[in-house]
């Protein structure tokens, strides 16, 4: 039997696809990450694309899909998005599902978070919800969870919050290597160091969690670091002197930060709702229940401050922690769940043609139907010919030009940023 040849791609989603191909290959799996852009956070993909070239050089983008449809049997995509989403700008969103489906391939689409919630659902069940007052294209996010669930093999989510919207998704907790996060610990401090590291402000709640432990801090109750912007090993170097770690508090969701912080023997501190944590329960398990300490806004000090004047509890919830995520989120367990996936028996196209969402495809056909009607209204009455290309028409017949202009106008778009 020939070696199973799996992509995950456009993008690392929170390293995710990186842990799952590092845990398959491991089980002789030829697995690779492919990030079309380049990669936040220090993540190393095995293949980086030109983001700016993809949108400015048709055929470094068909070179891309060619050279995918050659090396890979699976397509696992992520975040709602299809392969070439979005870069070939007269075809719409997730044009290339059906087109790699009618090519063998197995395709799966992974939903993570704000790809596929709905704010008014959200914020009718968080009263502190992140996506209060957010404009957020509805129909845009079921028609591709339409388009998913007619063309993919199967479809993923990362937390369990996320079946409230994709409900016939699989749950795929999320995979982190244990090992490579367990840090020994010493006795309990009297003065626990609490760490909040949002990767978007706005998304944690991280207002709430300023508010909540600044406070404490100026008390000598904890040490608050907030911290952002830092890679992968500089995270792992500080939670392993974090004591407790503060996730989000308006999503209802725990995320990747809760898993590290309690495989590194830290405290996992976020707004996990019940329903939530019904979800994630392992009647049976060595620890059933989630570990997550319970925190909102309104709570999250009195919370932390209990925690603080009480060693005991906080021993007892990161021996918890660390043996939650290994029995559960080890990306050995995540691997294996994945790889059943892949192989079991095909199910059948549910139907054709789907209701395909809005995209920047239909937005650029619109724009030419557009300019050709300009152009007919500038002929004459005996059908004088066209005017010539437009400065803008040359610049985008010529792919290598087309990108250097592109490259100079970021340079110099970044370049006012930072002297603003």
């Amino acid at each position: 039997m020939s070696k199973l040849r799996v992509l995950y791609a456009p993008r690392d989603i929170a390293g995710q696809p990186s842990e799952w191909a590092r845990a398959l290959r491991a089980r002789g799996v030829d697995a690779q990450v492919w990030s079309f852009g380049e990669p936040a956070f220090g993540l190393r993909p095995d293949r980086e694309w030109d983001q700016d070239r993809l949108l400015a050089d048709p055929q470094y983008r068909w070179q891309a899909l060619d050279d995918a449809v050659r090396g890979f049997d699976v397509f696992h995509l992520q975040y709602g998005r299809g392969l070439l989403d979005a870069r070939e700008p007269v075809l719409p969103e997730l044009w290339d599902l059906p087109l790699l489906r009618s090519l063998g391939k197995r395709v799966y689409m992974h939903w993570h978070g704000s790809d596929v919630r709905l704010p008014s659902v959200h914020a009718e069940r968080e009263p502190d919800s992140y996506l209060a007052g957010a404009t957020v294209d509805e129909d845009a996010i079921r028609a591709r969870v339409s388009v998913a669930r007619r063309y993919c093999d199967a479809m993923f989510v990362s937390t369990a919050g996320l079946p409230d919207y994709v409900p016939d998704a699989e749950l795929v907790p999320l995979a982190l290597d244990v090992a490579a996060w367990r840090t020994s610990r010493g006795a309990e401090p009297a003065v626990p160091v609490v760490v909040h590291m949002p990767s978007r402000r706005s998304t944690k709640g991280s207002d709430l969690v300023d508010a909540a432990l600044r406070p404490l801090h100026d008390e000598g109750v904890i040490v608050y670091r907030p911290l952002s912007g830092l890679t992968r090993d500089q995270v792992k170097a500080e939670f392993a002197k974090a004591d407790v770690v503060v996730d989000s508090l308006t999503i209802g969701d725990h995320g990747v930060v809760s898993c590290e912080a309690m495989a590194s023997g830290a405290i996992a501190v976020a707004h996990v709702h019940e329903r939530v944590r019904a979800r994630e329960a392992m009647p049976g398990a060595a620890v059933a229940e989630l570990p997550i300490v319970e925190a909102t806004g309104t709570t999250l000090g009195e919370v932390v401050r209990k925690l603080a004047a009480d060693p005991a509890e906080r021993s007892r919830l990161r021996a918890e922690g660390l043996t939650w995520v290994t029995q559960r989120h080890d990306s050995a367990v995540v691997a294996a769940q994945l790889l059943e996936a892949y192989t079991r028996p095909r199910g059948r196209v549910v139907s054709a043609y789907p209701e395909w969402p809005e995209s920047t495809g239909k937005k650029r056909v619109q724009e030419l139907e557009a300019e050709i009607e300009r152009l007919r209204a500038q002929l004459g009455p005996n059908g004088e010919p066209l005017p010539g290309l437009t400065r803008r028409d040359r610049l985008e017949a010529k792919p290598g030009l087309h990108l250097a202009v592109r490259r100079a106008d970021r340079a110099y778009r970044s370049l006012r940023k930072k002297l603003k």
